[in-house]
C-alpha cells in the first residue's frame, strides 16, 4: 500500500467515526426532544377528547337542572300534574334534547315516570323491569332519602350512558326536594362520531367489564391504573400510555371513570406521527450536512498532505517499517522539527510505547490463562499435557471416591427459573469446592446435580479415607445450613468407597481429568442405593475408619453388578 493510501485510510476512518459519533449524538438529542414533544401532543389530544365528552355531560347536566327546577316537574312527581307527559314528553322532546333515557322519581324514590327513546325505532318505549333494576343498582339510588346532583358515565350491560341526575325542587321552596330527575344520552357510534368531528381525532372506547377485552388492552388498563395509583397525590397528572403503531401512526390510552369514580372505560386516541416524521427529516438533513462537510474537509486535508508533508511521511514510514522488520518495540522513530510531523513522530513513539506496554499485558494474560488451566486440571496433569498431547492414564492403588446427588432437586427445578436454578446450584457447588480445597481433595466433575470428588490422586494422600469422610460430613452440614437459610426441602445422598482406580485424560479437546475402575462404580452404587440425608459407605471404608468414626450397620444389600454387600451408614 502506498504512502498516499496509508494517509487516505486513517483520514477516511477518522471522518467516518466522527460522523457516526456526531450522528448518534444528534439522533439521541434531537429525536428525544421530538419524542417528548410528540408525547406532550398525545397527552393534550387525550385531554381534548375527555374534555369534549365532559362538555357533553355538562350540557346534559345543565339541561337536567333546568327541567328539575320547573314547578311543573315538581307538581308532576308529587302527583298533581297529570298533563305533564302530554305537554312535555313527546317524541320530538327526545329528538330535540338528544336524550335516550328519562326517569322521574318522587320524594321517597318511587318511579313516577320511566321511558327510553329507541334510536333505531325512532320512538319512545317504556322501561323494562330489567333495565330499571339495572338503573337502581347504580350509585344514583344508594340513598333515596337524600338526593344529590350527579353526572358522569354509567355503564349498563349493553350501553354506555352519559347521565345527569338533579333533585327536583319542591314548588315554592328552595331547600326541600320533591324527587329526582335523571336524563341519559347513549354514547353510541353517532355520538362518538360527533366528538371525533369536533376534536378531529380518531377515538375509540373499550369497556373494561367486557369479558372479551383483549389481553393487550387489559394489560394497558392495568398499567394505567398503576400510574394513577402512583400519582394519586397530583390530581392534575393524567395517566397516559402512548404506543407507536408505525412510523406514521401512534395510539394513546387513558382510563375514564364512571359515576362511582371507578375505572370503567379505556379511551384510545389515534394520532398521526407528524412530529416524529419532522424530527427524522431534520435529523437526516443534519447528518447529510455533516457528511458533506466531512467529505470536503477530508479532500482538503489530503490535498495539503500531498503538497506539503508527503516526503517527510515517507521517512517516517521507512522508520516504522524498520521497527516492524526488527520486531523490536523498544526502537523509536526520529522526530525532527517542531511542527505537526514531529508531533506525529512523537505520537508514533507514544504508540510504540503503548504497544510495548500492551505486549507486557499480553504476557500477564498468558499467565492468567495458565492459572485457568490449573483450575481445570491438576498441576501435574496440566504440565504433562503442555509437553505431550498423548492420552494420560495412571494406576492409583490407594484412593477414595465420593459421589453425591441432590435429592429434591427435580421438583425444585420445576418451580424456579433456569437462572435461579443455576444460581442455587452454583451456590451449593461453590461451597462444596471450598470444602474440597480445605481437605486437600481433587474435584473430578459435576453432572447435573451430582458431584464427584476423590482423595489420594493425582498425588498420594496418606489419610485419603479420613479426608473423604470429613468431606461427606461437611457436605451434610452445608445442606442443613442451606435448608435453614433458604427454607427449601433439599437433601443430599452420598456414597463412598475406597480402592484402586485408573485416572487420566483422554481425547483431543475439552480435556477433563476423569477416573475409571471398579472402585468408581462401587462408590456410584453406594450413592444410588443410599437414602436422602445419609452417607452410605462400603465395608472397606468402615474397616478403615471404625476406630475414629461412628457407624450404623445397614446390613446386606443386593448391589447391581456386585451381588450382596454389607454396607454401613457413616454417622459422625
Amino acid at each position: 500500500m502506498s504512502l498516499r493510501q496509508k494517509t487516505l485510510l486513517p483520514i477516511t476512518l477518522s471522518l467516518a467515526g466522527l460522523i457516526a459519533v456526531f450522528g448518534a449524538s444528534l439522533s439521541a438529542i434531537l429525536l428525544d426532544n421530538f419524542d417528548k414533544l410528540e408525547e406532550r401532543n398525545a397527552r393534550q389530544s387525550i385531554r381534548r377528547a375527555i374534555n369534549e365528552m365532559r362538555e357533553d355531560i355538562d350540557n346534559l347536566d345543565r339541561l337536567a337542572k333546568n327541567w328539575a327546577a320547573w314547578d311543573e316537574t315538581s307538581d308532576f312527581v308529587s302527583g298533581e300534574n297529570s298533563d305533564y307527559t302530554q305537554a312535555h314528553l313527546s317524541e320530538n322532546t327526545y329528538r330535540t334534547l338528544k336524550i335516550n333515557v328519562l326517569l322521574l322519581l318522587n320524594g321517597v324514590g318511587d318511579r313516577v315516570f320511566a321511558e327510553r327513546f329507541d334510536a333505531d325505532k325512532e320512538q319512545p318505549v317504556p322501561f323494562s323491569n330489567t333495565l330499571y333494576e339495572q338503573f337502581i343498582s347504580t350509585s344514583l339510588f344508594r340513598d333515596t332519602n337524600h338526593f344529590e346532583p350527579a353526572s358522569g358515565f354509567l355503564l349498563l350491560p349493553e350501553k354506555i350512558l352519559l347521565v345527569a341526575a338533579e333533585p327536583v325542587l319542591s314548588t315554592g321552596e328552595t331547600d326541600s326536594t320533591a324527587g329526582m330527575l335523571i336524563m341519559g344520552r347513549e354514547l353510541n357510534a353517532t355520538e362518538l362520531g360527533e366528538i371525533e368531528q369536533r376534536t378531529e381525532l380518531d377515538i375509540q372506547l373499550y369497556r373494561l367489564d367486557n369479558p372479551r377485552l383483549s389481553a393487550q388492552l387489559s394489560a394497558i388498563a392495568s398499567a394505567l391504573q398503576q400510574q394513577e395509583n402512583e400519582s394519586a397525590a397530583d390530581l392534575r397528572d393524567l395517566a397516559v400510555i402512548s404506543q407507536p403503531v408505525s412510523a406514521s401512526w401512534m395510539v394513546s390510552y387513558t382510563l375514564v371513570r364512571d359515576l362511582d369514580n371507578q375505572p370503567a372505560l379505556l379511551l384510545r386516541v389515534g394520532l398521526s406521527r407528524e412530529i416524529h416524521q419532522q424530527g427524522q427529516t431534520a435529523l437526516f438533513a443534519l447528518i447529510l450536512s455533516l457528511f458533506t462537510a466531512g467529505v470536503a474537509f477530508g479532500a482538503l486535508a489530503l490535498w495539503l498532505l500531498e503538497k506539503m508533508v508527503i516526503s517527510r511521511l515517507a521517512h517516517l514510514s521507512a522508520d516504522v517499517q524498520q521497527i516492524g522488520t526488527n520486531n523490536d518495540l523498544s526502537l523509536r522513530v526520529k522526530a525532527l522539527g517542531k511542527d505537526e510531523l514531529s508531533s506525529l513522530a512523537d505520537t508514533i513513539n507514544w504508540m510504540l510505547e503503548r504497544l510495548e506496554i500492551a505486549a507486557e499485558k499480553l504476557n500477564l494474560e498468558q499467565e492468567k490463562s495458565e492459572r485457568l488451566l490449573l483450575n481445570i486440571l491438576p498441576a501435574a496433569i496440566a504440565e504433562r499435557l503442555k509437553q505431550d498431547r498423548s492420552p494420560i492414564a495412571e494406576q492409583f492403588e490407594e484412593a477414595t471416591i465420593l459421589f453425591a446427588d441432590l435429592v429434591g432437586f427435580t421438583p425444585l427445578s420445576a418451580r424456579l427459573s433456569p437462572i435461579e436454578l443455576v444460581d442455587l446450584l452454583n451456590l451449593l457447588f461453590s461451597e462444596f469446592d471450598r470444602l474440597a480445597q480445605q481437605f486437600g481433595l481433587e474435584k473430578i466433575k459435576t453432572i447435573g446435580d451430582a458431584y464427584m470428588v476423590a482423595a489420594g490422586l493425582p498425588l498420594p494422600k496418606p489419610n485419603h479415607v479420613e479426608a473423604i469422610a470429613e468431606m461427606g460430613l461437611s457436605m451434610q452440614k452445608a445442606i442443613e445450613t442451606f435448608q435453614r437459610d433458604r427454607g427449601e426441602s433439599l437433601q443430599i445422598r452420598i456414597g463412598i468407597h475406597t480402592g484402586s482406580v485408573v485416572a487420566g485424560v483422554i481425547g483431543t479437546h475439552k480435556f477433563i481429568y476423569d477416573l475409571w475402575g471398579d472402585t468408581v462404580n462401587t462408590a456410584s452404587r453406594m450413592e444410588s442405593h443410599g437414602l436422602p440425608g445419609k452417607i452410605h459407605v462400603t465395608e472397606e471404608v468402615y474397616l478403615r475408619l471404625r476406630d475414629r468414626y461412628r457407624f450404623e450397620q445397614r446390613g446386606e444389600l443386593q448391589v447391581k453388578g456386585k451381588g450382596k454387600m454389607t454396607t454401613y451408614w457413616l454417622l459422625g
